[in-house]
């Protein structure tokens, strides 16, 4: 069906290249239907560039549509003929009492200013209050669908990191009627440095978001009652209006990438593909079949008026407000959508309940972050539960095959699971690390049928910490006196308070040493698993050989230079006495080892 024009503002060889359908207003008025009434906010710089675009999606309808084309009067454009405007538009002084079934408004170059600032922002603010009183429903495309978002909602836009610029593949998210017939991926062309959260417009009980995606923010909006359709991309394009655009930008010398999925193999020197065009047709088609034509009723001036009215917090605070809110709403009858705030403060010291629910969203945010912690710190506890019960049987399990490979009697298991049910209640770190030497003093003392001491017994510690040697060799004399055979758990003894506590790594030969004092011994026979001290490492040094014989002060020098043979402070204990220290190898006891004696 026909678009109804004014004449001359299409050239016929354009019209019939574009194979959009025309009629004279005179002959309109033969036909038998009700013209639908579209008025036409042309925002746009290059005007007839978009006059023409937006009339071919238009013309796809079968419907019999009147055009009214509309400029700012406010705002002077410098790339459109002033002759053009004024002979083919309207301004909002022409239309403020007429009635539309339908209103497109254009997008802008101007999305980067803050709307007070721009020039027409006072006269595009009455065509929007214009339009939601009588218009039956508008499109606001691109940059105005974010102001219309902005002036009727409160919604922001987001100012993006680089330009929004190419075609985008798009998901059905509903079977919404303004997507009737729709594939379920379809594609829009889109050119803009803003975007609006899909999380912002759901805010909203009254809109519904038809098409988005993280990185485009939302594409297709509309008003639950299809009164306001918002759409952010530019289905009117020509095939290389993004490509007349990227050169331009590229003129200007702007910091600006090829269009995506716009070129064939987002190839600039390659053919454009149009992949959007079917749907736009279809969106347009769909706006006006099912939202528009069908919708409105054939009287014009039957345009339902769309009067807000919103009470504040302090308006809605308790019964008593309520009830001259009521009255209010009813003093007349236009006040026909009512918008409300949460109640607000009942009296000075009050509180807003939107305050109080900030305060209980933080505070479900803050027990739900508590609640992760604990589950992680229960998660992390009872990791280390398991892993305790399993190094513990392990340890276990390497003490009883000990006792199964050496047929020790019961008593020796019996003692062995006595010892592992104290580690599950013992809270000292050196008395759970002293089990070791003491397990395998108290078994080897079983297999070779000596009598066991504990060295806790034998070993003092002083107050500093410090090994208190003249305390340890009385104890030594004292609790060994009159026993010929014994077997003595080395690297820990106890503190003044009766503590187990343990020493160095490598104490144990502290604890043979001051042993070998306190006994006058003529020999302290250390036992390793290396020929005595040598001349190298020989895990390394295939060359090193074992040093027969050496003085107290030439260990002590090897020991300090980082030979890991001999525990230092264990050797001055036995040069006071010159007691003769062996040092020898368990895996081969005939090597002579080495000597050390002044």
């Amino acid at each position: 069906m026909p678009l109804i024009i004014p004449k001359d503002l299409i050239g016929e060889d354009i019209l019939k290249r574009e194979r959009i359908f025309t009629m004279m207003e005179t002959e309109a008025h033969h036909q038998d239907i009700r013209p639908i009434k579209i008025g036409i906010v042309n925002l746009m710089p290059k005007k007839e560039e978009t006059e023409l675009q937006i009339l071919r999606m238009l013309s796809n309808s079968a419907l019999q549509i009147n055009i009214d084309l509309i400029h700012m009067q406010s705002y002077s454009s410098s790339n459109t003929d002033q002759r053009h405007l004024d002979r083919f538009y309207k301004v909002y002084d022409d239309i403020k009492d007429e009635k539309y079934d339908a209103l497109i408004i254009t997008g802008a170059p101007v999305e980067k200013m803050e709307y007070e600032r721009i020039i027409y922002w006072k006269e595009l603010k009455k065509i929007f209050d214009f339009a939601n009183k009588n218009v039956y429903s508008t499109m606001f495309i691109c940059w105005s669908a974010q102001a219309a978002l902005h002036y009727f909602y409160d919604i922001p836009n987001n100012v993006l990191e680089e330009k929004l610029f190419g075609v985008f593949k798009y998901e059905k998210q509903t079977d919404h009627k303004l997507l009737k017939g729709f594939d379920d991926e379809f594609y829009i062309p889109q050119s803009r440095y803003t975007s609006v959260s899909e999380e912002k417009v759901l805010q909203y009980e009254d809109l519904e978001v038809l098409a988005a995606r993280e990185d485009t923010g939302v594409s297709i909006a509309a008003s639950k009652d299809s009164r306001f359709i918002f759409s952010f991309g530019h289905w009117e394009y020509d095939k290389d209006t993004l490509h007349q655009e990227y050169l331009r930008d590229i003129g200007k010398k702007l910091k600006i990438k090829p269009p995506s999925n716009y070129y064939r193999e987002d190839n600039p020197n390659k053919p454009i593909k149009v992949t959007w065009r079917s749907a736009g047709n279809l969106f347009f088609t769909n706006w006006l079949n099912y939202c528009v034509y069908q919708e409105t009723p054939y009287e014009l001036d039957e345009i339902q008026k769309k009067n807000v009215s919103k009470f504040g917090g302090s308006s809605l605070s308790d019964a008593g407000q309520f009830k001259k809110v009521k009255d209010i709403i009813l003093s007349k009858d236009d006040r026909d959508v009512i918008v409300v705030s949460a109640p607000g403060k009942r009296h000075l010291n009050d509180t807003k309940v939107t305050d109080d629910l900030i305060h209980v969203s933080e505070t479900k945010e803050n027990i739900k972050e508590l609640e992760g912690i604990v589950q992680r710190l229960q998660n992390e506890l009872d990791f280390y539960k398991d892993d305790l019960n399993s190094v513990l049987d392990s340890i276990q399990c390497r003490f009883l095959n000990i006792v199964n490979d050496l047929d020790l009697d019961v008593e020796a298991k019996s003692h062995i699971y006595q010892v592992f049910d104290n580690i599950h209640s013992m809270n000292s770190k050196d008395e759970i690390i002293s089990r070791g030497e003491y397990l395998n003093g108290y078994l080897l003392a079983k297999y070779l049928n000596y009598s066991f001491v504990d060295s806790k017994n034998l070993i003092l510690f002083d107050e500093k910490g410090e090994v208190d040697i003249h305390g340890s060799i009385q104890r030594i004399q004292d609790q060994l006196k009159g026993k010929n055979k014994v077997v003595v758990p080395g690297f820990y003894g106890e503190d003044k308070n009766g503590n187990i506590k343990t020493l160095e790594r490598g104490g144990s030969d502290l604890t043979g040493s001051l042993i070998a004092r306190a006994l006058h011994s003529n020999v302290y026979e250390n036992w390793t698993d290396v020929n005595g001290v040598m001349t190298g490492d020989p895990k390394v040094d295939e060359r090193a050989k074992t040093i027969s014989k050496l003085n107290y002060d030439e260990l002590k020098e090897i020991v300090e230079e980082g030979a890991d043979i001999y525990y230092p402070d264990a050797i001055a204990p036995l040069k006071e006495k010159n007691i003769m220290i062996r040092i020898l190898n368990t895996n081969d006891p005939e090597s002579q080892g080495t000597e050390i004696k002044d």
